[in-house]
C-alpha cells in the first residue's frame, strides 16, 4: 500500500527535522545512559538518541503489519503490503540485537487523520517512555491540519513521572483544546515492557 509507505516517510522526514544531527555518533546501546540524578533529563535524552536512530535507520527497520482477517501481524518485505491492513509495525533495534522502539501506525479507513504510537525501551526491556503523535483535519479551530502530540515518561517500575501535552496548527502556533474538535476516537494501551507489547500485539519471532 502506496499510501502506508509515504506516511512512514513523512514520519521519518518530520523526525529527522526535529533532531540534531549532532546525536548521529552516538553508538546505540552504550550512549543512550547517563547517570543520576536527574532522572528526567536522563529518559529524555535516551528518547532522543532513539529517535534519531530511528530517523536514520529506516533501511533497518523491522515492518510488520496486522491485517484485518489474521490475529497474527505478518512481516512486510520491500514494502509491499497487502489491502487489508489494520495496523503497521516499525520495529527498530541496537547493534545488540535489543528492541529499543515500536513505532505502531492504526490504518485510517476515512484518510482524516494519521496516529502514531510510539514505545520506548530502556537496556532492560522497560518502557521509559510513550509518546501518541496524531494529524487530523476537519478540527473546527484550523482550517488546516492539527497536530497533537502527548508524551509519557516512567520511571522503572512503571511508574508515570512527567508528561506533556502539545496541539498546534500547520505554523506551530498553539491551538486551544476547547475550541478544537477531535474526528477520531482510538484507543490504546500503554505497556510496561518490551515483552508484555509482543504478547499483548501477538507479535511473534522477531530476529
Amino acid at each position: 500500500m502506496k499510501r502506508l509507505t509515504s506516511i512512514l516517510t513523512l514520519f521519518v522526514v518530520l523526525i529527522s527535522a526535529c533532531n540534531s544531527t549532532d546525536n548521529r555518533t552516538n553508538s546505540s546501546s552504550t550512549s543512550r545512559f547517563l547517570p543520576e540524578p536527574d532522572i528526567l533529563e536522563r529518559l529524555k535524552y535516551q528518547k532522543t538518541i532513539i529517535d534519531t536512530l530511528f530517523a536514520h535507520s529506516k533501511d533497518k527497520l523491522i515492518v510488520l503489519a496486522k491485517l484485518v482477517d489474521k490475529d497474527e501481524p505478518i512481516q512486510i518485505i520491500d514494502g509491499n503490503f497487502p489491502d487489508n491492513v489494520e495496523i503497521t509495525f516499525n520495529i527498530l533495534k541496537d547493534s545488540l540485537g535489543q528492541i529499543i522502539t515500536v513505532f505502531e501506525i492504526p490504518y485510517s479507513e476515512s484518510g482524516d487523520w494519521n496516529i502514531f504510537l510510539t514505545h520506548y525501551f530502556d537496556k532492560n526491556g522497560k518502557t521509559f517512555a510513550f509518546e501518541r503523535q496524531t494529524s487530523f483535519f476537519n478540527s473546527i479551530c484550523t482550517d488546516g491540519v492539527a497536530y497533537e502530540t502527548k508524551t509519557e515518561f516512567y520511571n522503572s517500575i512503571f511508574q508515570l513521572i512527567n508528561k506533556t501535552y502539545k496541539l498546534v496548527d500547520e505554523e506551530n502556533k498553539t491551538l486551544q483544546i476547547d475550541s478544537c474538535q477531535f474526528p477520531y476516537d482510538y484507543e490504546y494501551k500503554v505497556s510496561a515492557s518490551i515483552d508484555k507489547y509482543l504478547q499483548a500485539k501477538r507479535i511473534k519471532n522477531i530476529w
